[in-house]
C-alpha cells in the first residue's frame, strides 16, 4: 500500500495553476531586475557624460592657451595639430554623450560652457550637464 502511495506521488507533477504561479512570480521578479539595471545604465550614463563634459572643459581651456583664443566649435578640439596630435583624443565620438547627442560649446564673450543635452537629448532643459557649474534657473 505504502508504495503504491509513493508511486502516485511520484507521477503526479505540476497543476496548470502552479505553473502559472511560477510564471506569474518569474515575471514580477524580471520587471524588478529591469527596473534595477535601467536605473544604473542611467546613472552610468549620466557619470560618464560628466566626465567627458569635465575632458572636453579640459580640453577647450588647452586649446585656448594654446591659440590665444576659444575653439570655433569642438571639432577643432580633433583636429591633427602635428606632433602632438588632437588635444582631444579619441576623434568624432569623443564629440557625442552616451545618448548619442553631440556636446555643444557655448560662448559668452571670453567665458564658456561645455554642454550635455541630457537624457532627454534636447537643451537648455532641467537634465543638461554643464561645465560651468551655472544653475539655469538663477538666470
Amino acid at each position: 500500500m505504502k508504495a503504491k502511495n509513493v508511486w502516485e506521488a511520484a507521477k503526479r507533477g505540476f497543476t496548470l495553476v502552479e505553473l502559472l504561479v511560477v510564471v506569474a512570480i518569474l515575471g514580477v521578479l524580471a520587471t524588478i531586475a529591469i527596473q534595477n539595471i535601467n536605473e544604473h545604465l542611467d546613472n552610468a550614463n549620466k557619470t560618464a557624460a560628466k566626465s567627458s563634459v569635465d575632458s572636453i572643459d579640459g580640453a577647450v581651456l588647452s586649446y585656448k592657451i594654446k591659440h590665444g583664443k576659444l575653439p570655433g566649435d569642438l571639432r577643432d578640439l580633433i583636429k591633427d595639430e602635428g606632433e602632438d596630435g588632437p588635444i582631444l583624443k579619441g576623434g568624432e565620438g569623443a564629440l557625442f554623450d552616451p545618448w548619442n547627442n553631440e556636446y555643444k560649446l557655448e560662448k559668452n564673450g571670453r567665458k564658456y560652457a561645455v554642454v550635455c543635452a541630457g537624457m532627454d537629448g534636447e537643451f537648455g532643459t532641467d537634465d543638461d550637464i554643464r561645465s560651468d557649474k551655472t544653475d539655469k534657473k538663477a538666470k
